[in-house]
């Protein structure tokens, strides 16, 4: 393999590791926080937090219009001092006014959507409240973007992963301790996302050329060209991901929705490989793509995506096979009956990880218009099936509708890929070691529940088993190829360990 796909894989790896670490550490707060939630206010104030929580996000990404992701895409693009500021400034003038304007218009509505959209008119504070944080949130988004289009992980790991989820947990925890309720833990969101700004102000001042003494060069109209598709795809994609939740709230009720951001949540970690690979994945393929690198883009895509993959699969097994106890164990059992729509779920989610990171590598191309028309097809089929749905069969309803749309977005998306540059994610490292860890894990399953009645006993069993055979299966049936022996060999100069006994054992089954 050439030594420049080599590098990239070597900084990717580095990179990834950093922030598989961080949303780690972030998703194991954040578990924690939605735990002590659920556990002490119950499913209807659960789903009162939910409802804003689902409100800010949406909003807060929303007023990007696609800036983060045009920040991502143009700051690799120019080497010069005025251009790279002049994208930075012109993104902030956009975006922070009017998140500005939007947080105090839905504050000021907070009453009105309370009672005519949800039917609850007491959960009007808590939308209040994260209303008020949608400009930090915004300002946050914005700043990840920025550091993505600085080709940087660490900032995007203190600000995102490690200030905003410590901050908010203990904002969390105090106001579960005095009993502050539902609009107290919408204080600690908030709270939170005020201090991840003003650190994310922090490393612009310091790391980034936004307010250095250089003429910036106005970039307006070419953020806008190509992000303005970008806002309607985040528009939506925010549909596609938030839709169930606001219409559980309308057609269901707010204890359903308490019970379905148990199961979401949960689901959604199959996606923190996807996520960490992701981050600097696009500003690297738009560099190759840019320098008319073909072959190496595609190569470095197909082994990221194996990576992503083959790291995904246990967790999606777990879930997948264990739904019921895994909520049980962790959220309590008031919300047990979620167990079927985590496992349509997790299905959903998977399939997002099995096509790897297709839709970064269709940005990374400049096919934004493809990926906005891509996006408002799938979020018209999730909204007529969540309306469908929901009615008759709640959050399993809400459930099915997330993963119809995930199978028809990846499988746009892929099609496209292949179209346009011959590029998919499926090669035998990846589809044959899969199918026969799919095989050996049904077959366990099968035969410890043929022998043992407990399902914390085969949930324990089955762990341990696949734990020490999945790394064989991945060996023996071709996971493993010449890159990453090379990764290895990167690790122990960067831990200074040595790993070659591993090395020589892996050598011998590398493709």
């Amino acid at each position: 393999m050439p030594d420049r796909s080599e590098d990239t894989l070597r900084t990717l790896f580095a990179s990834s590791g950093v922030l598989l670490v961080g949303i780690a550490f972030q998703l194991g707060l954040g578990f924690f926080a939605r735990m002590l939630i659920a556990r002490f206010l119950g499913k209807v104030n659960y789903g009162a937090v939910s409802l804003g929580l689902t409100l800010l996000t949406t909003a807060s990404i929303l007023v990007l219009v696609g800036m983060d992701s045009g920040i991502g895409r143009y700051l690799p693009r120019y080497e010069e001092t005025a251009y790279r500021r002049g994208v930075l400034v012109s993104a902030y003038q956009l975006v922070v006014p009017l998140a500005s304007l939007l947080g105090i218009g839905v504050a000021l509505l907070a009453g009105p959507i309370a009672e005519h959209a949800f039917g609850s008119p007491e959960i009007a504070p808590v939308l209040r409240v994260f209303a008020l944080a949608i400009p930090f949130a915004a300002f946050v988004r914005l700043t990840v973007g920025s550091i993505q289009g600085m080709q940087q992980s660490v900032p995007r790991v203190l600000i995102e992963n490690f200030t905003l989820p410590t901050v908010r947990f203990v904002l969390i925890a105090a106001a579960v301790i005095f009993g502050f309720q539902a609009t107290g833990v919408a204080w600690a969101y908030a709270g939170a996302y005020g201090l991840a700004a003003a650190v994310s102000l922090y490393y612009l001042v310091t790391s980034t050329p936004l307010l250095s003494g250089v003429r910036a060069v106005p970039m307006h109209r070419d953020l806008l060209a190509f992000s303005v598709p970008l806002m309607v795809m985040a528009a939506m994609n925010m549909i596609f991901q938030n839709l169930d939740t606001f219409m559980l709230g309308v057609l269901a009720s707010t204890g359903d929705v308490g019970v379905y951001n148990v199961v979401y949540p949960v689901a959604q970690l199959l996606t923190v490989t996807l996520t960490a690979f992701g981050f600097l994945f696009m500003p690297v393929i738009s560099e190759f793509h840019s320098d008319g690198d073909l072959s190496e883009m595609r190569r470095v895509y197909q082994i990221v995506s194996k990576w992503i993959f083959l790291a995904s699969l246990p967790l999606f097994l777990v879930i997948a096979s264990f739904p019921t106890l895994v909520i049980r164990t962790t959220f309590g059992s008031e919300y047990a009956s979620g167990g079927l729509a985590l496992a349509v779920l997790a299905v959903g989610f998977f399939t997002h990880t099995v096509f790897g990171p297709n839709g970064n590598a269709l940005t990374a191309i400049g096919k934004s218009r493809t990926i906005m028309y891509d996006n408002v097809l799938v979020a018209v089929v999730n909204a007529a099936l969540n309306l469908v749905l929901i009615p008759k069969y709640s959050f399993l309803g809400a459930a099915v509708a997330t993963t119809v749309g995930y199978f028809l977005m990846n499988g746009l998306f892929v099609a496209q890929l292949y179209r346009e540059i011959d590029l998919h994610p499926f090669r035998r490292a990846l589809v044959r070691p899969g199918i026969v860890a799919v095989v050996c894990w049904g077959a366990s399953y099968w035969g410890l529940s043929a022998l043992l009645t407990s399902d914390l006993v085969i949930f324990s069993s089955q762990v341990l088993a696949f734990a020490v055979l999945y790394p064989i299966v991945v060996l023996a049936f071709g996971g493993i190829e010449p890159e990453d022996l090379g990764l290895i060999a990167s690790f122990e100069d960067r831990v200074g360990v040595d790993l070659a006994v591993i090395r020589r054992f892996a050598k011998k089954f590398a493709n």
